[in-house]
Order: structure tokens, then C-alpha cells, then sequence
């Protein structure tokens, strides 16, 4: 044999083999069905994957809760005005407020990554009287500054009656892009990465009435003659940050599926708190002596902002049911979960007072129902 086929021997081997590849993917391409890659899709049962867009809406029943933002004691001596008798610390009732969520997307064509955004708006409004029972009254918490009103540092004031006014107003904008990188015929997930970004306000007033000065005849702070003594905080925060988190489905039978989603972020922002405690004696006071502090309205006002990072985690858990069209160009789904988000470390309480300060740690929690809708076409 010619030594010159021998040398050739190599590159015929090598044509062969590209030759073998080649059919073997024309071969998987020939059998390649969409259904087969139906969240890779994008959530579909069976969308083609080229299309493209996908948007979602839906309402939200949440309640929200803050830590670090008591607003008296409730002591069992009314005759004590050094410190609580088996005190229990009063927090703000909070209500269950509707919401709603706005959302769409759209898959890019390189490697199917999806890019989408997603707002989140909620808006609470809850206003409480309280009312102590017989032999037991209110202090105003370490928040409140009663210096300006009794003008005495070691002792404070008890008080019948409260009216608290809590507003929350949370505002949160995400832009993620996500691409599947598991699926098998029962499980898919998605983790997604992005921006985050969040606009916080929470307000709280709150207001006593007919206060009891032990060994005293009158009230400083009757109602009946205008009087009260109030404490309006507001905490204001923005942040953005780095977001990742995972959504993911386990498919059940008749069109419906488990599905998660949990993310975290690092917030970069802004944290703002303003202070103010008011003392206004009712009409009928003029001069109430060294004893009894001030007879004209007085306030203190401390207004504080500093930026700093503040972390972010959220967790979805819920039903999804899907419906796909005869002609399959439009894919319907509704979701039916449960969400709770926690804001932390956004609740800079200012203490009141001439050494005043701030307390850390406190954050702002967000919690309930999720009724959404989207639909992919």
C-alpha cells in the first residue's frame, strides 16, 4: 500500500467522525417537539419559543409591622409616676390593606434570558383608640420627650386615653433577568439576578388625653378643654441594591403546580427619621407652678438622616394554575399564594430627649395574600 494513503488515513477518520456529530444532531433536531421545552419558555405548556412577551397584575391583601416603635406602657399603679407597676409595652394596631402588583417581560433571543420588571405598591392606613381598665393607666414610651410638658426629668405622666394613627406607604420596583437551568418533567428552576429598588414611609401619631396627676384635683390634658399631648414620628427610606433569588415549580396534575419564589437583596441608601413631641394644656390651665410644669403649648423636634446599607429577604409560596389556548398563542395563569417581606434595619427610632439617640437593628415586615394573574403570548 502507498505510504501516501496511509498519511490520508487520519483526516478520513476525522471526516467521518464530524460527519457522525453532525447527523446525530440533525437527527435531535428532526425530533425535537416545543412542548419539550416548555418552561424553558418561560413558563408555557407549550408556547413556541419564540415568543416573546408576557405581562401579569394581581392584588394584594398585606399587613405591615414595625419593630422598635412602642408607644407607651400600660402600668397597674396609678399613684407611680417613677416607673411601671408590671408594665406591659403598647404597640400599634396594624390593618390588613389591599395592594396591588404590575409586572412584564420580555425573552431576548441570545440564550433565551428574560429580562422583566416588576412594581409592588401597598398603602396602610389604621387608626386605634385605647382605653386602660379600671386602676391601671398609660405612659408615654421612651420615645416621647415629656420634659416639655411637666418640665421634671425623673418623673412622667399618666394618661385614660390614646389615639394612634399609623400610615405605611411602601413603594418596591424590580428589573431582573432570569433564564431556567434545571428542568426535568415535574420541576423547574429559575434563579434570576438584578436590581432592587425601595421607597418606604411610615408615619405614626399618637395622641393622650386626661391625664391623672396623683394628689391632684384637675387635669392638664382634659379634652373637654382642648387639651393633649401628642408624639409624631415619620421614618422615610430609599434604597438600591444587588437582588438574587430563585423561583421554582413543581408540577401537579389538571393544569396546576406548587411554585416558590424567595429573593434577598443589599440595599444602598437613605434613612431618615423626624421626631416631634407637643404639649398643649387645655384652656383652663394658666400657671401651674413649679409642680406641674408648663402651662403654654410647647415641642421638641429632632430631625436626624444618615445612609447606610440595609438588607432585604422575601419568600412567595403559593398554587398556580395554567391554561394554554387550541391554537397555542396564549398562555393564561392564575396564582394564589402567600408573601412575606422584611425590610431590616430601616426603623431608626429617635429617643427624644437632650442625649438623644438612635435605636438600631429595627426593621419594617410586610405580610398576606397574593391574587395574580399574568399571561404570556
Amino acid at each position: 500500500m502507498n505510504v501516501r494513503y496511509l498519511k490520508q488515513l487520519p483526516i478520513w477518520m476525522a471526516v467521518l467522525g464530524l460527519h457522525a456529530a453532525a447527523s446525530d444532531r440533525k437527527t435531535a433536531m428532526q425530533d425535537y417537539n416545543p412542548s419539550d421545552c416548555a418552561e424553558l419558555c418561560w413558563r408555557s405548556t407549550g408556547l413556541e419559543c419564540e415568543e416573546s412577551w408576557d405581562f401579569n397584575a394581581g392584588a394584594i391583601y398585606f399587613q405591615a409591622k414595625a419593630q422598635g416603635v412602642d408607644i407607651a406602657q400600660l402600668t397597674q399603679d396609678r399613684n407611680n409616676t417613677n416607673f411601671p407597676v408590671n408594665g406591659v409595652g403598647i404597640q400599634p394596631d396594624e390593618s390588613l390593606w389591599w395592594g396591588f402588583k404590575l409586572g412584564g417581560g420580555y425573552k431576548l433571543f441570545r440564550q433565551d434570558w428574560r429580562v422583566t420588571v416588576d412594581y409592588t405598591f401597598l398603602n396602610t392606613v389604621t387608626n386605634t383608640e385605647f382605653t386602660p381598665a379600671y386602676g391601671s393607666a398609660f405612659i408615654p414610651s421612651i420615645y416621647n420627650n415629656q420634659f416639655i410638658g411637666d418640665g421634671l426629668v425623673q418623673t412622667f405622666s399618666l394618661f385614660n386615653n390614646i389615639e394612634v394613627g399609623v400610615r405605611n406607604t411602601i413603594n418596591n420596583v424590580q428589573i431582573l433577568a432570569n433564564r431556567p437551568t434545571y428542568i426535568d418533567k415535574r420541576i423547574e428552576l429559575s434563579p434570576f439576578y438584578g436590581l432592587d429598588l425601595s421607597f418606604i414611609t411610615r408615619r405614626t401619631l399618637s395622641i393622650f388625653s386626661n391625664d391623672f396627676i396623683p394628689g391632684a384635683t384637675f387635669q392638664k390634658y382634659a379634652t373637654q378643654f382642648g387639651g393633649f399631648y401628642q408624639t409624631y414620628q415619620k421614618w422615610s427610606w430609599w434604597g438600591v441594591g444587588p437582588a438574587v433569588g430563585l423561583l421554582t415549580k413543581w408540577f401537579l396534575d389538571y393544569d396546576i403546580s406548587l411554585y416558590g419564589r424567595v429573593y434577598g437583596s443589599l440595599n444602598y441608601g437613605s434613612s431618615r427619621v423626624r421626631s416631634s413631641s407637643f404639649s398643649k394644656p387645655g384652656v383652663n390651665v394658666a400657671t401651674l407652678g413649679s409642680g406641674f410644669g408648663y402651662g403654654v403649648p410647647q415641642e421638641a423636634v429632632i430631625d436626624n438622616t444618615l445612609f447606610q446599607f440595609a438588607p432585604e429577604f422575601s419568600y412567595q409560596l403559593g398554587l398556580n394554575w395554567s391554561k394554554l389556548t387550541e391554537n397555542k398563542d396564549l398562555l393564561l395563569q392564575f396564582n394564589l399564594g402567600y408573601e412575606a417581606t422584611y425590610f431590616f434595619n430601616i426603623i431608626k427610632t429617635i429617643t427624644n430627649d437632650t442625649a438623644y439617640r438612635i435605636e438600631e437593628g429595627a426593621g419594617l415586615g410586610i405580610q398576606g395574600l397574593v391574587l395574580q394573574a399574568s399571561v404570556d403570548f
